[in-house]
């Protein structure tokens, strides 16, 4: 009986320790993944995105450049919501080390800022390291204050300041940020995590150019659309009569 205990306790922390690795892991590839993009993106972003352009049908081509313009405000958007997002939860966190007197706040902070791009998971697992420090060195009073601070800050975080952020630098209402995360992680993961928002505020800014431009008729970027003959009937028949 009890070496069963045993055993199944001590599988218990090999599978708890094991989670633990592939997501430090999957955390890690996913920030140098996105470092990389980010500098190619950066360095031949322009260049490529001309060369799509020279593709396109002349007729199209204003309104595939203005959807693109307007995907690229959407992301840099998210980038910057993204970055606001981690940086009040670092200084909040460290804020509250400081407070308690507690070691290692700086490179804790550090590393909340970056955790802070993955949503949901980033955050739990730098406030839940500042918290197992805590544990390792604080009072009991620190291990509950940082106990209360962990908790409220991960629901408050992720269930209303990150939907209210996203939702204004995307152009997306809060509730489909909220539904749209956990959906995203159940399609693709941590990486679905955190492309979901942006991939859906690029949809919603670009939807009906695209629509347009995949139209089969001729496109006239400077004309603007005919009057149906119903509106012409209409406006004749309104207008006055000498």
């Amino acid at each position: 009986m009890l070496i069963g205990l045993v055993q199944q306790f001590g599988i218990g922390i090999v599978g708890t320790i094991a989670g633990a690795i592939e997501g430090i892991g999957t955390f890690t590839l996913v920030l140098v993944l996105a470092v990389l993009l980010t500098f190619y993106f950066l360095r031949d972003g322009d260049h490529f995105w001309r060369m799509f352009l020279d593709r396109v049908e002349p007729g199209r081509r204003t309104h595939v450049e203005a959807a693109g313009k307007r995907a690229f405000d959407v992301l840099g958007g998210y980038m910057v919501g993204t970055g606001a997002i981690s940086i009040f939860g670092a200084a909040t966190q460290f804020l509250i080390m400081v407070i308690l007197g507690i070691p290692f706040a700086l490179p804790l902070a550090i590393l909340a800022i970056f955790g802070g791009f993955i949503p949901y998971i980033g955050s739990l697992v730098t406030t839940g390291l500042a918290f197992l420090v805590t544990v390792a060195t604080g009072s009991p009073t620190d291990v509950a204050i940082m106990a209360v601070f962990t908790i409220v800050f991960n629901i408050v975080q992720g269930n209303f300041v990150a939907p209210i952020v996203y939702s204004r630098v995307v152009s997306l209402h809060p509730a489909v940020v909220l539904v749209a995360i956990p959906a995203g992680a159940a399609v693709a993961g941590v990486i679905g995590m955190f492309l979901v928002v942006p991939f859906l505020g690029v949809v919603a800014a670009v939807w009906r150019t695209v629509l347009r431009v995949l139209d089969t008729g001729p496109v006239d970027a400077l004309e603007p659309p005919e009057a149906t003959p119903v509106a012409t009937e209409t406006a004749l028949s309104a207008a006055p009569t000498g």
